[in-house]
């Protein structure tokens, strides 16, 4: 579970699981700022941490550790489409096991999340 409560200055939020937290900001209309990550960039941000971690997990079981890997996310939001696109990026040594690795990803639990329908109710 996520927390999250309205800082003083305008459209700051501090959010916080467990023991960790963060704050997220935004920009609109001239007023706002830049302390923290964009709520749409926090998406990204969700999706690009699991694919990677489950990348990582994926070159482990062929018995790589310490692996260059990582996601690059990009969140378009589109009229009746949300469109998540990415890039695996891999060490160059690393590309004989790309589609391997793709495999995983592709299923990644935060992916295997928003690829099913929404619902959004008060608790």
């Amino acid at each position: 579970m996520v927390e999250a409560e309205a800082l003083a200055t305008p459209w700051q939020v501090r959010f916080r699981a467990g023991g960790n937290e963060s704050v997220a900001d935004t920009h609109k209309a001239g007023v706002g700022g830049s302390a923290g990550m964009r709520p749409h960039e926090l998406l990204e941000a969700a999706l690009a941490t699991c694919m990677t971690i489950s990348a990582r997990m994926a070159l482990a079981d062929l018995g790589v550790t310490d692996a260059e890997v990582g996601v690059r996310v990009h969140l378009e939001r589109e009229e009746s489409t949300t469109r998540f696109r990415y890039d695996l990026l891999l060490a160059p040594e690393l590309e004989a096991h790309r589609a391997a690795i793709v495999a995983r990803v592709e299923c990644s639990p935060v992916r295997s999340t928003l690829s099913k329908a929404l619902v959004f109710e008060p608790a």
